[in-house]
């Protein structure tokens, strides 16, 4: 990051901003050039067809590039494959990512990454919420299931690697998720707050072995887990604690 910028906008840059409607509008304007937020989410309520979202993401990177930083936005989806895509068609129905795992094909993970990277530049789009790293462990499970890409944190790692590889070839910048795990919850963590209760030696062979893999493998962005564990931080959920995102995702894992 551009150490000259100004507070403002190093603080912009932290943040990523969803926003109603299908065109620029006051309220981009405002986020844009007032806010200087450093990126921005699509949803489907901001999705009519790839012309006009083209359009729009062109647009938003112009006017991102008239403010004094002249920093290009963070253009980012949740499109995942499976029920979590908020791009639907045109753009491919790809299968649950837990396909991938029942296949176990690291040629193919990265086929899949590589085609979704695609039809994410191919509009503008430059980062995707995916691959989903978390481990399938829980049957129970309400919000993750075959949107994880094993039950196995072996076959997780090398898939993830492999999908990583494919959105990166064509320069969408992949996001691991939820650090350091969410597979293993039994609630929907959007609608209330999940507790995992194991010990941490299995946490950091089946959670995290997914995530430090990545990481060794060069992922640059990882969304985290609104999930309390209670061996590491039985107070702050993932996102809040410095236990788990300093000494686990910094220290531990060397993630910068």
């Amino acid at each position: 990051m551009n150490p000259n910028l100004s507070l403002k906008d190093l603080t912009g840059q932290m943040l990523v901003a969803g926003f109603e409607g299908t065109h620029l509008n006051l309220e981009l304007e405002k986020l844009i050039v007032d806010r200087r937020v450093g990126g921005l989410i699509l949803f489907e309520r901001n999705f009519v067809n790839p012309e006009q979202l083209t359009r729009l993401v062109s647009e938003l990177q112009s006017l991102a590039m008239l403010c004094p930083a002249k920093v290009p936005l963070f253009i980012s989806v949740d499109q995942e494959g499976g029920r979590v895509s908020r791009l639907k068609a045109p753009f491919s129905a790809f299968p649950q990512p837990g396909c991938l795992g029942k296949a176990r094909s690291e040629p193919l993970a990265r086929r899949f990454g590589l085609a979704l990277g695609r039809e994410m530049q191919a509009v503008g789009i430059n980062m995707v919420y995916a691959p989903v790293l978390d481990v399938n462990t829980n049957p129970a499970n309400p919000i993750i299931g075959t949107r994880a890409l094993s039950e196995n944190p072996e076959w997780a790692a090398r898939l993830g690697k492999a999908v990583i590889d494919g959105i990166c070839e064509v320069g969408v910048l992949p996001v691991g998720k939820h650090f350091p795990g969410h597979g293993d919850t039994d609630r929907d963590s959007h609608l209330e707050l999940p507790y995992v209760d194991r010990d941490i030696d299995s946490l950091e062979k089946i959670e995290l072995e997914p995530f430090s893999e990545a990481v060794k493998h060069g992922l640059e962005v990882i969304m985290t887990a609104h999930v309390i564990y209670s061996a590491w931080d039985s107070k702050l959920p993932a996102t809040f604690s410095p236990r788990i995102m300093k000494n686990i995702l910094r220290d531990k894992l060397g993630f910068r």
